[in-house]
């Protein structure tokens, strides 16, 4: 089936969109296939599960953006079954299939569904299904512990920009209950010590889970084979260094996050499979060394690691972003330019993001004209982006037309009442406030 949508960006997604093959996108995106083999094995004598997956899930919102971006509303929908007929793929007919009759599946092959949807970042439909557990049913079943922490995985998501504890209990439950030796107990416990710390700052809880977390590795250890011991290590060092990076010891830090990079760098791949797991665990290493350097205060060491991720990885733009970032911070403000203008060609996440930042990147060069198409394309993405509407409204009373200054003027009073109209938060600026500033490293070295 073609998509209704011909450009480069729904090509590249196309598994978000229709659950159609991967098209050789970013590396996320596999995430959708491995899931997809993973249910229909059970029916097919041809395909085995796949044994491991991508770590990157990304939120509802990306999928969201994607559709909007590319134009093809048609496939937003708030459950699978609601997507017209005339537009499901065959992929997508057979997943409502599961669906349709979700409730007579066995355990495993109900989790393989839920896995499905959170990769589609379908989580709102993944909590549908998925009621929340005792520790004594978590207990009982392996399978149904994993369930539990897919569902704990799509709440996590749903509700990140709230920072409740509350968030965390359903992990603590997993933690506690899950059985003894089995990787979703291991995966709650570095859940915990990553949002304890990364998103509480509350060292004791983190430690405690570290803890946890060692022990759990180890009785894992005899029943995986030496890809998977080496993977799990790589991600169980990348989730308890936060807890050195809390004391402040640099040094430990370092030697963490070495042993980290060791483990990514000698998984001995088989297949293709393990070859596109490790390619993503190297890629989220490295964005973590990034982080790491900007946290230690070398500039030119995450600069390095930055442009060799954009290598890497080269469809991915999360990490053109951080690129840009970093040499806007070097101030090399020509090249950041070129590189925010890489980025939204390739989409969400962060489109508008890039189009602020390339709207900055030439209004610091003087090139006005410019900087104001850029701000226009950002707000066309994202239409309640005050920042750019603010500096939309400055830069075309500097260029004097005033259509677009009475337009923004207008479009930031009714952004403004909007504000004071809803309760009031935490201002969270897409475009991150202080564009000559990265966001702090150590608050996203995960």
């Amino acid at each position: 089936m073609l998509l209704l949508d011909t450009s480069l960006i729904a090509w590249l997604n196309q598994p978000y969109i229709d659950l159609g093959s991967s098209n050789g996108g970013a590396l996320h995106t596999y995430g959708i296939e491995f899931s997809y083999c993973n249910l229909i094995s059970e029916t097919s004598f041809t395909d085995t599960p796949v044994p491991y997956g991508v770590q990157v899930i990304l939120p509802s919102s990306f999928r969201e953006s994607l559709l909007k971006e590319t134009g093809m509303l048609q496939y937003q929908v708030n459950h699978p079954l609601q997507i017209a007929n005339e537009l499901r793929t065959e992929r997508w007919n057979k997943l409502c299939d599961y669906l349709t009759c979700y409730h007579e599946l066995q355990t495993v092959t109900k989790l393989r569904a839920m896995n499905l949807l959170g990769s589609l970042c379908l989580h709102q439909t993944v909590l549908e299904y998925v009621p929340e557990m005792s520790g004594s049913e978590i207990a009982s079943d392996p399978v149904l512990a994993a369930l539990a922490f897919c569902r704990a995985i799509s709440s996590l998501l749903l509700r990140s920009e709230s920072s409740n504890l509350n968030n965390l209990e359903e992990f603590e439950i997993i933690a506690n209950n899950a059985p003894h030796g089995s990787r979703v107990r291991l995966s709650a416990a570095l859940q915990l010590v990553v949002q304890y710390a990364k998103t509480f700052r509350n060292l004791a809880s983190a430690e405690f889970w570290r803890s946890i977390a060692a022990k759990e590795i180890q009785d894992i250890k005899p029943y995986i084979d030496d890809f998977g011991y080496r993977l799990l290590m790589s991600v169980y060092y990348r989730a308890v260094v936060f807890v050195p990076l809390l004391h402040g010891d640099k040094d430990k830090v370092i030697e963490e996050m070495d042993l980290c990079e060791f483990y990514a760098k000698n998984l001995s791949c088989k297949n293709e499979v393990q070859e596109i797991v490790a390619n993503e665990n190297r890629n989220i290493v490295l964005e973590s060394r990034t982080k790491e350097a900007l946290w230690l205060g070398d500039i030119d060491l995450a600069e390095e690691r930055a442009r060799q991720l954009t290598q890497m990885d080269t469809l991915d733009p999360r990490y053109r972003l951080e690129l840009g970032e970093i040499l806007i911070k070097q101030r090399k403000i020509e090249e950041a330019a070129k590189v925010y203008a890489s980025a939204t060609r390739l989409g969400p996440p962060g489109t508008a993001i890039a189009w602020f930042m390339r709207g900055q990147c030439h209004e610091s060069l003087g090139e006005m004209e410019i900087a104001c198409d850029c701000y226009l394309a950002s707000l066309h993405i994202d239409p309640e982006a005050i920042s750019a509407v603010e500096r939309l409204t400055n830069l075309a009373t500097y260029l004097g037309n005033s259509a677009i200054v009475n337009w923004s003027r207008l479009r930031l009073m009714e952004l403004q009442e909007q504000q004071q109209g809803m309760p009031k938060q935490p201002k969270v600026s897409y475009i991150r406030e202080a564009s000559s500033e990265l966001k702090t490293a150590a608050e996203a070295m995960i």
